[in-house]
């Protein structure tokens, strides 16, 4: 099985959560691929696409690329400079699995905190202190304890979500059942 660890990073956060994932692969043909680098074929059994949370889902480039895969075991991850079992992550990871759930099987998807660029923040706070990306004294608390995501767990944890995936991919494939897609 070969997989294809496929992602768009800002800060920097998107890109650790995937070289984490590629790195604890427990599969032996695999790649990473940023997308700043260009589009990749896709030549991947499995498919795992990783972006950068904007305006509610995945960023622009990210999602013009997972509007073409098509035929594929594809499993989602993203990160966002908000917290992770909020509503909002989630509903950003359900807008990046929409993406890519019809035209292929989805094995799942990992929302993971981030942190915000230092270039965001000053955005943030030339707008002044009111409105929900605002420097009010609440964001400017979370992204001071947000600034070291995501954090070595948080990428543990997402190598564990795919490789048990995986592993669950193929001890199916094995026994000639179907991979039970995950709804988001």
């Amino acid at each position: 099985m070969k997989v294809q660890v496929i992602y768009s990073s800002l800060s920097g956060c998107t890109r650790r959560v995937a070289e984490g994932i590629y790195n604890a692969l427990q599969v032996q043909d695999k790649s990473l691929h940023d997308l700043a680098q260009g589009e990749p074929v896709l030549d991947g059994d499995v498919v795992l696409l990783g972006y950068w949370v904007d305006q509610g889902g995945p960023n622009t480039q990210m999602k013009a690329f997972m509007e073409k895969v098509e035929g594929k075991k594809v499993g989602v991850f993203c990160t966002l400079a908000y917290w992770a079992d909020s509503n909002h992550a989630y509903q950003s990871l359900v807008n990046g699995a929409a993406l890519v759930k019809e035209k292929n099987v989805l094995l799942g998807g990992y929302v993971c905190n981030g942190t915000i660029s230092q270039a965001m923040i000053d955005r943030f706070r030339s707008m002044g202190s009111t409105g929900p990306h605002s420097a009010s004294p609440e964001n400017e608390v979370r992204w001071e304890l947000m600034k070291d995501h995501p954090t070595p767990c948080e990428i543990a944890l997402a190598a564990e979500r795919f490789n048990e995936r995986l592993a669950l991919l193929e001890r199916m494939t094995k026994q000639g059942l179907a991979y039970p897609a995950i709804n988001l």
